[in-house]
């Protein structure tokens, strides 16, 4: 079955009803049309791609949440204070849970889908999938990207710049290819995902009580008063304050990969266990760790955080952490390229077939993903700033409009997860978006739970473009800043990145 061919079409009752024998001849003709099939089929093939356990899955949203916003997420505290902070925190942390949920389940009523860009299709048609796909694929290789560069500061950190940056970022890069290609199921990167939550929250951890147990911040003045400056509530533009939003957002940015995750795991049923263990542990660490690192340094907080401690429990933190920054780079390398490897090679049988097309593919995928990464990383001279305009721009794309729009449909469709699906197919012409939105939005008759699902799902829209707006405008004003000021560095740089 070919990729835009979600549906197919038998004549008569079914291919197991013994066919037309007992039916009418206008029976006999009358196309059924089945519900679309699984991606990947769960008992032939050389590759098995849905062998993550319910646990695989809980460290995967783990790894996927907690690696790089992580690290940026105490200096939030300062610029929107510290109980504004929290709360604005834990509002986004529910939000992306509700979209993790609606994400990662919706492979049980659709079960063709693969990727957000798949969503996309099912609810606007064609064109949104391949918009968003694109852009789907390049933010994915855009983390990645920034995993191979916080990867290169831990490395220089360790080394005292010991050689270029750019070597370090090379080495990262062909590292996260060389493992990543190794790697062709979600499963096996699973293991590594154990490997790496434990290095980063430990090495969160060294340096939050490291924090607690100094008599003064690392980065203030070694004699005299020091002045924490922290904040209650804010003290900051608007500019500022959404900048801050956007990076929190980004530290929670990754319910659009939980499709991937979903339609690799053993029982997809178990998705939502995986989901509130994940989420859960993901919040109360960061809070946690980001209160007490604030609590304690306040204005002289380093970025990223690990930094704040001090030289000595620096290198120790970067040191126990450089396995997660690597399984960072390694498993968003992963995700970006599986997408072009699936829609490159869905309904056809190399998809799990050890095949030289199978391989060729998947190698180049990897290959063209980790050395875009690469070189957008070393070609974008305010990186740090860009890596929040695409968060800004594209985050709230995947963890609040697509998943609220997502809501919508379920409470137009109503799908259920019965083997007969044909009253969930998207068979109506491009005007059944406006459509399925005008039942939705009628749905409110129909009880509170309606209203509630509802008045979610146009909180999740209303705010992801708030976000995108506000966001993308307080980037704009930081990277015109960074030329003012002169601080933006050339290209290929060398530069002591630690």
């Amino acid at each position: 079955m070919k990729e835009t061919e979600k549906y197919t079409v038998q004549y008569g009752h079914g291919v197991d009803d013994g066919g037309c024998h007992d039916a009418t001849a206008s029976e006999c003709h009358k196309p059924v049309v089945q519900a679309p099939q699984d991606l990947f089929n769960h008992e032939r093939g050389d590759v098995d791609f849905c062998g993550v356990s319910w646990q695989g899955a809980a460290i995967l949203i783990t790894k996927f949440q907690i690696g790089l916003g992580a690290l940026s997420l105490p200096s939030t505290f300062h610029i929107l204070g510290f109980f504004p902070g929290i709360l604005c925190f834990i509002i986004l942390a529910l939000t992306t849970t509700v979209a993790g949920y609606v994400c990662g389940n919706a492979r049980q009523y659709y079960p063709h889908m693969y990727s957000i860009g798949d969503a996309a299709e099912l609810l606007f048609g064609k064109g949104a999938r391949e918009l968003t796909g694109a852009i789907y694929y390049i933010y994915l290789a855009l983390v990645a990207g920034a995993g191979m560069l916080t990867t290169s500061v831990a490395l220089n950190t360790l080394s005292d710049h010991g050689t270029c940056s750019m070597v370090f970022v090379a080495v990262t890069c062909a590292g996260a290819f060389v493992i990543g290609t190794g790697f062709r199921s979600l499963e096996k990167v699973s293991w590594l995902s154990w490997i790496g939550v434990a290095g980063i929250v430990v090495a969160i951890w060294i340096t939050a009580i490291a924090c607690l147990t100094s008599s003064r911040p690392a980065a203030a003045p070694s004699t005299g008063p020091i002045n924490l400056d922290i904040r209650a509530f804010p003290n900051a533009t608007f500019s500022q304050a959404m900048a801050a939003v956007s990076n929190q957002l980004f530290t929670l940015g990754a319910s659009g990969t939980f499709f991937s995750v979903s339609a690799e795991m053993k029982k997809p049923d178990l998705f939502t266990r995986s989901l509130i263990c994940g989420q859960s542990f993901i919040v109360i660490t960061n809070i946690a760790v980001s209160s007490i690192i604030y609590g304690k340094i306040g204005q002289y907080l380093a970025s990223p955080a690990l930094g704040s401690a001090g030289p000595l429990i620096k290198k120790i933190s970067y040191g126990i952490a450089l396995p997660g920054l690597v399984v960072t780079a390694v498993l968003w390398s992963h995700v970006a390229a599986k997408y072009w490897f699936v829609r490159i090679l869905r309904g056809t049988p190399h998809l799990q077939s050890n095949t030289v097309v199978h391989w060729s593919v998947w190698i180049a995928s990897m290959f063209v993903t980790v050395v875009f990464g690469f070189v957008i990383v070393e070609v974008v001279p305010f990186f740090d700033s860009f890596l929040s305009l695409v968060g800004a721009l594209v985050n709230p794309v995947f963890t609040n409009i697509l998943p609220g729009f997502m809501l919508l449909y379920f409470l137009a469709k109503k799908p259920t997860k019965a083997v007969d699906r044909i009253q969930n197919m998207d068979t109506e012409p491009s005007i059944s978006a406006r459509r399925w939105l005008q039942e939705a939005f009628k749905t409110y008759r129909n009880g509170w739970k309606e209203v509630v699902v509802l008045s979610v799902a146009c909180f999740m829209i209303l705010t992801g473009m708030l976000i995108i707006v506000g966001g993308t405008y307080a980037t704009v004003l930081v990277i015109q800043a960074s030329y003012d000021e002169g601080s933006v560095s050339g290209v290929f740089s060398c530069v002591d990145s630690s």
